[in-house]
């Protein structure tokens, strides 16, 4: 199979049409619009308009058109003017952010990467075909998109989002990678491109994964629209260490070369983190579910726990791998702390966070059981902030998820902090 990826959206937090994949014949390749196939022009297309690094194509007549006012009287539309000027500033980001720049175009006019100003099917504002395509790794962007800062389709978002699939494409050339991170990492770096462009339907996808935290940044359901808001997580990556993303799409490309299956890219995602001197995949998704607390975003909470002086135990849990689990806990007014106990089984460890006095308060740093294994966390409140505004964060930095339980006990105000405590 031969993958487009495409940014599309179905409406106010609907899912998104997503990752398209299409069948490629033998040596079938995907051919241009003024060549024919699917979205083939309707027209004669009009000359093509050459910027500083990418080539836009358009018709002047049919569906295909863009609107053509020409407000500077230059002979182009201005539509496909700002077309170009989004693809000529998010080209020259990526270049100058550690990024490999395109392959050559071999459909002409010259090498650019080319962009067709094309009509789409209702809800797709743009596709991006692979370098098995004809001529190489080429896009398609509907002529309705709009150039405002916030918006509905923004055109500069689309560009830039569908010219990081080129990016994409020109390291792992197969086309076969992990729909998951090519997605979210698009969304990250058009957002990064245009900073004061406001999409809504990537307000829409953003705003939908805050509510999911507990679903695996690698979940491809519901047409990837998880996949789009997972651009939290590729965000934090690109401000962390801007060599991140670049070493991470050149170990899927090293994969790519050899004939290996990416899968899911999560080793490749571990390497680059290590190698850019961040720590494991493991500690860098703990950190950045803290950090997505800690600056006070909606995150949908997985449950909530309301404990008192007698210890308590949940039913067993689980957290799937990739993800974070947002837990308030709740104690009574005159509790003078909370002890928190945390086993799990077999498999990967997750990581066990507790903080007290809501986001910009305290982390308790917990310990191991000895013997068995698990975590157990205790503190003492210093102020009724603490004790009202308690969060535990389970997470999973791996990419298999594992069980756990949750004890819990509040202490009360003659009481002494325990040593240990039995659930």
């Amino acid at each position: 199979m031969a993958r487009l990826l495409a940014f599309a959206v179905a409406g106010v937090f609907a899912l998104a049409l997503g990752a398209h994949s299409a069948s490629a014949a033998g040596s079938t390749k995907f051919p241009r619009p003024t060549t024919g196939g699917e979205y083939a022009y309707s027209t004669p297309e009009a000359a093509p308009y050459v910027g500083a690094r990418a080539v836009v194509h358009y018709v002047t007549t049919g569906p295909d058109a863009p609107p053509l006012n020409d407000d500077n009287g230059n002979g182009y539309p201005d539509y496909v003017e700002q077309v170009s000027v989004a693809a000529d500033t998010a080209l020259l980001y990526y270049g100058r952010h550690g990024f490999k720049l395109p392959l050559a175009d071999t459909a002409g006019p010259d090498t650019k990467p080319d962009v067709y100003i094309d009509d789409l099917p209702a809800g797709v504002f743009g596709l991006t075909f692979p370098e098995t395509a004809e001529g190489g790794s080429f896009v398609l962007a509907s002529p309705r998109l709009d150039s405002r800062q916030k918006t509905l389709g923004s055109l500069p978002i689309t560009v830039a989002h569908e010219l990081f699939h080129v990016i994409q494409f020109s390291y792992v050339v197969s086309g076969r990678l992990p729909t998951w991170a090519a997605e979210g990492s698009a969304t990250a770096l058009s957002m990064l491109v245009f900073p004061k462009v406001e999409d809504l339907s990537m307000a829409n996808f953003l705003y939908g994964w805050l509510f999911q935290p507990w679903l695996p940044l690698y979940d491809e359901r519901f047409g990837c629209a998880h996949c789009y808001g997972g651009a939290w997580w590729w965000l934090y990556l690109a401000h962390l260490n801007s060599g991140i993303l670049p070493r991470y799409f050149a170990l899927l490309e090293a994969d790519d070369r050899q004939g290996k299956p990416a899968t899911l890219g999560v080793t490749q995602l571990d390497a680059a983190l290590r190698g850019s001197h961040v720590g494991p995949l493991n500690d860098v998704f703990t950190a950045f579910s803290l950090n997505l607390y800690r600056r006070g975003l909606p995150l949908g909470g997985a449950y909530s726990l309301k404990s008192s002086t007698t210890p308590r135990a949940t039913s067993i849990h689980s957290v799937y791998g990739l993800s974070a689990q947002y837990v308030p806990v709740h104690v009574p007014s005159t509790s003078r702390g909370v002890v928190i106990a945390v086993p799990y089984g077999d498999g990967p460890r997750p990581q066990v966070t507790l903080v007290v006095g809501g986001p910009k308060g305290r982390k308790v740093i917990g310990k191991r059981f000895r013997p068995g294994q698990g975590m157990i966390l205790s503190t003492l409140f210093r102020n009724a902030a603490e004790r009202k505004r308690i969060m535990l964060i389970v997470t999973s930095g791996h990419l298999k998820g594992v069980a756990y339980q949750v004890g819990y006990a509040a202490v009360d105000r003659r009481g002494k902090l325990p040593a240990w405590i039995a659930f």
